[in-house]
């Protein structure tokens, strides 16, 4: 009885160490969930009194703790977040960066509207209002929370007596010329993959999501947030989602294939806007890059958010921190269960028996390792020091 008993345990710990794991939260995204246990994976069990079992993977919305940072740190491991990714991802902390970037390099970080930070620079604000009073100008304004997403507490305005808020904010030039499409508003949300910033490793998934806003597009009606965001989460509760808008179609998002179709047909060679985009999220992520260290479990994906004025110009809008996963529409099955299993296989994870050492060994030379083990195929390498000469 005892060999019989021993020998289970050890076919069940060998049957662990071979499988890979994966540790997600109950909030966590169902589409992350899906793939992987179609791809055989196994849920980690959260309930395991002693700890003992091991994970390859581990994806939280949220930040990760310094502790929990720390509790990863095995060859076969992988975690979705780097530390002080919200130096990006924060409305404020990107301004700063970006601002600091557009000192050193000039025109070159020319793609983010002129933009203010509330309260330390109301006092600018107020004097760069002014001036434009002055000089005959009447531009549109919009107020965005630093750190809130999904729309949340965004307006627009014109007069500075409208400006209130309870919080830290930017306040940001409006874009009021975009480029329509069926005389609606509609801004690009760019996946992005970076499995390394020392060096710079990015994947940006082509497959974009297309969003629009729900109404069309008025600034007589700045009260309208369906006619001026295009958030998903605002615009999926619009009385018209679901009807059969002229020319959009039902729903409030396209994807690429559908966008590259639309310029075609208008005789619009996209691929020069997406050059531009593709250095709008370089530069961008070259702005924090050497502040944030070699971390060979980190990955992480970003939502890009850029709008197209009609000059054809990208503007980038802000940098989401676990963008939306979520299933809601047929298309977001089209674009997203793809762009996981896609990430899936970019960022090469091993199985925990593929250097597998005992519990509590940090090991600096497993951890290089671990970093040639897992050399991403194919990626784009920047440096600050590259992009200076360049």
């Amino acid at each position: 009885f005892f060999f019989v008993s021993l020998l289970f345990v050890v076919l069940s710990l060998v049957n662990v160490l071979m499988n890979h794991v994966f540790r997600l939260p109950d909030k966590g995204p169902p589409v992350i969930r899906d793939v992987l246990l179609q791809r055989g994976w196994e849920e980690y069990d959260e309930d395991d009194a002693n700890g003992n079992q091991h994970f390859n993977m581990w994806w939280k919305t949220a930040r990760f703790t310094p502790s929990q940072l720390a509790s990863c740190h095995y060859p076969y491991q992988r975690i979705n977040h780097f530390p002080k990714s919200s130096e990006i991802t924060r409305k404020d902390s990107l301004l700063r960066n970006l601002r600091r970037m557009r000192g050193i390099y000039g025109q070159l970080y020319d793609f983010i509207p002129e933009s203010f930070i509330m309260p330390n620079e109301y006092v600018k604000f107020c004097q760069r209002y002014s001036e434009l009073k002055d000089n005959g100008e009447d531009p549109i304004w919009i107020c965005k929370p630093s750190d809130l997403s999904r729309g949340r507490k965004i307006f627009v305005f014109r007069d500075i007596g409208e400006l209130t808020y309870d919080c830290n904010v930017v306040v940001q030039k409006y874009v009021d010329d975009p480029l329509l499409m069926f005389d609606h508003k509609f801004d690009l949300r760019i996946y992005v993959l970076v499995t390394s910033f020392q060096p710079l490793r990015v994947y940006m998934y082509r497959d974009m999501m297309v969003r629009f806003a729900s109404e069309t597009y008025d600034t007589s009606k700045l009260t309208n947030t369906l006619s001026h965001l295009t958030n998903t989460s605002l615009n999926k509760y619009a009385p018209t989602q679901g009807q059969n808008r002229p020319g959009i179609g039902a729903g409030c998002k396209w994807n690429f294939d559908q966008l590259k179709e639309y310029f075609c047909q208008r005789d619009v060679d996209f691929q020069p806007i997406w050059g531009r985009i593709d250095n709008i999220v370089n530069l961008t992520l070259l702005s924090i890059a050497p502040s944030i260290a070699h971390n060979p479990p980190c990955f992480e994906l970003y939502g890009f958010d850029i709008i197209v004025d009609k000059n054809f110009k990208p503007w980038l809008l802000e940098v989401n921190f676990s963008p939306a996963l979520g299933l809601d529409e047929d298309i977001d099955h089209a674009i997203k269960i793809p762009l996981v299993a896609d990430m899936i296989d970019t960022l090469q994870i091993k199985g925990i028996d593929a250097g597998f050492t005992p519990q509590g060994v940090e090991d600096e030379a497993t951890r290089k390792v671990y970093s040639s083990r897992t050399q991403p195929r194919n990626p784009t390498e920047l440096t600050a020091a590259q992009a200076a000469r360049s």
